[in-house]
């Protein structure tokens, strides 16, 4: 059987990576030259050869390239479909029209391109900037300017003004609070070093970006209607925030990368901080762009990897994903509805690392189910308990089940971060028959329309009909 699935999953490989049309099946699946296909994307272009035949090898079928003919031809020859990132093109209210024309111009009909990107997090930089000065910066630069002062009757009055700052803000009135530190800054004899960083008006800036990019977005799909376009979100902001934005791709996703769980760490603003927090928002794309694809970008690195500067206490705790983390996380995307999933962060970690090394082996167990992955979900009534445990158990068990052929695999998922043992039923159909996950240890046999696994916490069982 492994056989036969690599085999099938290299040809659904092969033939779509030489095509010039990209689809979206009504089931939002990628359709490319007329194969179904489950991305699998890597967002480092690795100038490496050996490291770019290593990402071939491993079944990556989409890797970025940029806007650079060469990078295009270079994974061109290796079977491999790109994305070109568009920039501040994209939005023609910035004056991004000539630019948009050029780039589809240069690269629309190169055989390797498959998927325009647009501005990476556009939405939530609307308002980061902003965040991280007026919270962030602007405090610490005032209080150091306010304690230097020789007048010590105006720092005293400063100091109370920027403690009614924080007030104002902690009240949810970022109007009143950036007027009360526009006028510090006059007191101390400066101008406000930046006067359109202003979270009372970032959600203006905002609706003026989501129009110019969706003149944008219409402008490029007239220009070359076989790329579709892709937008990728930080894990922030409100559904119909997002859903403004979305109107301005085919295919939507965010970032989202909660691996450690720490103090240090939080990467999702979600009640879920685990590594469930990946599905969680799998699931709030898709609440954000009804019918469309979601791609999750998730995490290959540590966040030490980032943080040169951390002490080494930081370093030691912001540890990379493991293995079975990482194969949590894409599977999490899977059973949630998800239609891709790309890697970031790889550029920060060495190629001879165990990270690294990971990342190829999720991928390429990913690649070797790619007939799975791609065929339509099975039409099934599916019910799941669980059985009494310690856990209070606010997470579930997840399944999807997938018609391969004519016949039914069931991915399964345990969200929760407690092993459970769970009851799925609804599997009357399948009566006598016996489902089992070689890698995960487990064979079933369906009594009563139902069966019963245990399942460790936060794992993945892949359960297919035994042959």
């Amino acid at each position: 059987m492994r056989t036969r699935l690599l085999a099938a999953a290299m040809l659904s490989l092969a033939l779509p990576l030489q095509a010039a049309e990209f689809k979206i099946a009504p089931d939002r699946m990628a359709v490319v030259d007329g194969q179904r296909s489950f991305v699998l994307g890597l967002y480092e272009y690795p100038k490496d050869d050996a490291v770019l035949d290593e990402v071939a090898k491993a079944g990556f079928n989409l890797v970025y390239a940029g806007a650079d003919a060469t990078a295009l031809d270079r994974l061109q020859a290796r079977g491999l479909k790109a994305w070109v990132n568009t920039g501040g093109a994209m939005d023609l209210d910035a004056g991004g029209d000539a630019a948009l024309r050029e780039m589809a111009g240069k690269y629309a009909s190169h055989p390797a391109l498959m998927v325009w990107e647009v501005p990476d997090e556009a939405l939530w930089n609307c308002w980061y900037g902003a965040t991280e000065w007026r919270r962030g910066a602007e405090p610490a630069r005032q209080r150091d300017k306010i304690t230097a002062l020789q007048d010590k009757a105006l720092a005293e009055k400063l100091n109370k003004d920027r403690v009614q700052v924080s007030v104002l803000y902690a009240q949810g009135r970022p109007a009143e609070a950036e007027a009360v530190a526009d006028a510090i800054w006059l007191a101390l004899g400066e101008k406000q070093p930046h006067p359109d960083w202003s979270l009372a008006t970032a959600q203006d800036r905002s609706e003026k970006m989501a129009a110019g990019m969706v003149k944008g977005y219409t402008l490029l799909r007239s220009i070359d209607p076989p790329h579709p376009v892709w937008m990728n979100h930080a894990p922030r902001n409100q559904i119909n925030q997002l859903a403004m934005f979305n109107a301005a791709a085919d295919i939507v996703g965010c970032d989202i990368y909660p691996v450690p769980q720490c103090e240090w760490v939080s990467h999702s603003d979600l009640l879920e901080q685990t590594p469930a927090a990946v599905g969680a928002y799998t699931t709030r794309m898709q609440a954000a762009a009804p019918g469309k694809p979601v791609w999750m970008v998730l995490q290959a690195f540590g966040w030490a990897d980032i943080q040169p500067t951390a002490p080494p206490e930081r370093k030691k705790a912001e540890r990379r994903p493991t293995r079975a983390e990482s194969q949590f996380m894409a599977y999490d995307v899977i059973v949630r509805g998800g239609r891709g999933v790309l890697y970031w962060g790889t550029v920060a970690i060495e190629k001879d690392s165990q990270c690294w090394r990971d990342v190829l082996s999720v991928v390429a167990e990913l690649a070797e189910l790619q007939p799975v992955l791609s065929a339509p979900d099975a039409s099934l009534s599916l019910k799941v308990s669980l059985a009494p445990t310690w856990g209070s158990v606010d997470r579930e068990v997840r399944v999807l089940p997938k018609d391969v052929s004519g016949k039914t695999w069931l991915i399964v998922v345990n969200e929760c971060v407690e092993p459970v043992k769970y009851t799925m039923e609804g599997l009357g159909k399948f009566d006598g028959a016996t489902f089992t996950d070689p890698a995960a240890g487990v064979e079933v046999t369906v009594e009563n329309g139902g069966i019963t696994l245990p399942i460790p916490a936060q794992s993945v069982q892949v359960l297919r009909p035994k042959m």
